[in-house]
């Protein structure tokens, strides 16, 4: 919306949470993606070990969440809408 009517028109508070879950999306598929990585590197090193539990799975999933969400709060508290006058 913004490029094509070259305007913010969501308010103040839309620019904080877009901007919120624009990053906190990334943040999220990286730390899923080293998650699964990390896992794969044990599986593969330690073939005998038990698999992780499903505890362990929902433990990890709230630990990704809230990462992402403090790497990406800052980019939200500091996002600032500027208004130009032109004319």
């Amino acid at each position: 919306v913004r490029f094509v009517s070259s305007t913010w028109v969501f308010g103040k508070l839309m620019c904080h949470v877009s901007r919120f879950v624009q990053y906190c999306s990334v943040h999220v598929s990286v730390l899923t993606l080293a998650a699964i990585a990390l896992d794969r590197h044990q599986v593969i090193m330690h073939p005998l070990k038990p698999r992780m539990s499903m505890v362990k799975g929902v433990i990890c999933i709230i630990i990704i969440w809230v990462m992402a969400s403090c790497f990406s709060l800052p980019h939200a508290i500091y996002q600032t809408l500027t208004r130009f006058y032109i004319g």
